[in-house]
C-alpha cells in the first residue's frame, strides 16, 4: 500500500478581512501610541524641569568667588547629584508604569511580583543594599561632601564623586580610589568649617630664642596684613613658643585658624616668609648634624698606621 500526502493551496481570507481587523484594533492602538508619546514627553519635560530647578537653586547658594566653594556649595553639589539621579529614575519609572497600565497591563500584580523578586534578589545582593544604606547615612549625616579633602580608611585625597553605592576620591598623585560605601569605617575630614595652619620652625641651640619668637611675631603680622594670605586667616596667629628640643635644634611653633582647604597654601607662604625674615635677622635654621667621637687608643692606632703607610 502506498501513502501520499497532498498539499492543498492556502485558502485566502475572506475579502475585506484585513480592513475589518484594522478597524477593530486600529483606533485602540493609535490612541495607546499617542498616550505613550505623551507619557514620554511628559517624563522628559519633568526631568528637564528638575534639572532647571536644581540649577536655579545652585546659583542662589553660590557666592561671588567662582574659584572656590564654600561649605553650602559643596553640600548642595553633593545632594544635587543624588537628587538628580534618584529623581530621573523615579520620573521615568512612573511614566513606564503609567504606559503599561494604559496598555491594559495590571500594575498591582506586577508590583507584587516585583516585590517578591526584590526580596529574593535582596538576599543575594546584601552588599549592594548595605552600600546604599551606608551612602544614604553618609549624605544624611553630612560626613563629607564633594570637594572635601578627606582620609577614608587608609586612602587620602579629594572627594570627586559621592553616590549611594560608591565614593570616589583622588589622591594628590592623581590616583583615583573607588570605595564601596559599606567599606567606609573611618573618616577624617580636613575641610570641615575651619582648618588650622600649623608651622614648626627649628632654630639652632645658640640662637637667642626671644629674638626668634619676635621674628615669628613679625611673620604673623605680615600674614594678617598681606592681601593674598590674610583673606584666608580667620583668627590672629598664636605664637606657642618652644614645643620640642630636637637633635639639632629647638622647635618653635605658630598656628592660626584658616579657611578650609587653604591651610596648606597659608603654610607654604609662611615658610617662605620665615626664611626671608630669619635670613635678614641672622637667625640660623639648622640642618641635621651628627657628632662622631673616637676612642683615644683607636685614634693613636690609626695615626700609627698612617705613619707606617708608604
Amino acid at each position: 500500500m502506498t501513502w501520499s500526502l497532498a498539499v492543498l493551496p492556502p485558502v485566502p481570507p475572506p475579502e475585506g478581512w484585513e480592513i475589518w481587523q484594522f478597524r477593530s484594533w486600529g483606533p485602540w492602538l493609535s490612541v495607546r501610541l499617542l498616550h505613550l508619546a505623551l507619557f514620554a514627553l511628559g517624563a522628559f519635560l519633568l526631568d528637564r524641569m528638575l534639572v532647571l530647578v536644581l540649577r536655579r537653586v545652585r546659583k542662589a547658594v553660590e557666592d561671588d568667588d567662582p574659584t572656590t566653594q564654600n561649605e553650602v556649595e559643596r553640600r548642595f553639589e553633593t545632594v544635587t547629584r543624588i537628587l538628580r539621579r534618584a529623581g530621573g529614575v523615579a520620573i521615568y519609572a512612573t511614566a513606564f508604569l503609567m504606559a503599561l497600565n494604559d496598555f491594559g497591563v495590571q500594575i498591582g500584580p506586577l508590583l507584587a511580583g516585583l516585590g517578591i523578586v526584590g526580596v529574593a534578589v535582596g538576599f543575594g545582593a546584601q552588599t549592594l543594599v548595605k552600600d546604599m544604606i551606608t551612602g544614604f547615612f553618609v549624605v544624611l549625616e553630612d560626613q563629607f561632601r564633594v570637594g572635601d579633602v578627606v582620609k577614608i580608611n587608609e586612602f587620602q585625597g579629594s572627594v570627586e564623586y559621592m553616590g549611594l553605592r560608591t565614593t570616589r576620591i583622588r589622591a594628590i598623585g592623581g590616583e583615583v580610589h573607588i570605595l564601596p560605601n559599606s567599606e567606609i569605617r573611618f573618616v577624617t575630614n580636613f575641610t570641615r568649617q575651619w582648618a588650622r595652619a600649623v608651622l614648626d620652625v627649628d632654630v639652632g641651640y645658640g640662637t637667642n630664642l626671644d629674638a626668634a619668637l619676635a621674628a615669628l611675631g613679625d611673620v604673623a603680622r605680615w600674614a594678617r596684613e598681606d592681601p593674598e594670605v590674610g583673606r584666608h586667616v580667620l583668627e590672629p596667629f598664636e605664637i606657642l613658643g618652644v614645643t620640642a628640643l630636637g637633635e639639632s635644634g629647638v622647635t618653635l611653633r605658630m598656628m592660626a585658624k584658616v579657611v578650609p582647604l587653604q591651610q596648606w597654601a597659608v603654610e607654604r607662604a609662611l615658610r617662605k616668609r620665615v626664611k626671608e625674615v630669619f635670613d635678614a635677622a641672622g637667625i640660623e635654621i639648622p640642618f641635621p648634624q651628627r657628632s662622631v667621637r673616637l676612642d683615644p687608643s683607636a685614634l693613636e692606632a690609626l695615626r700609627a698606621r698612617g705613619e707606617h703607610t708608604p
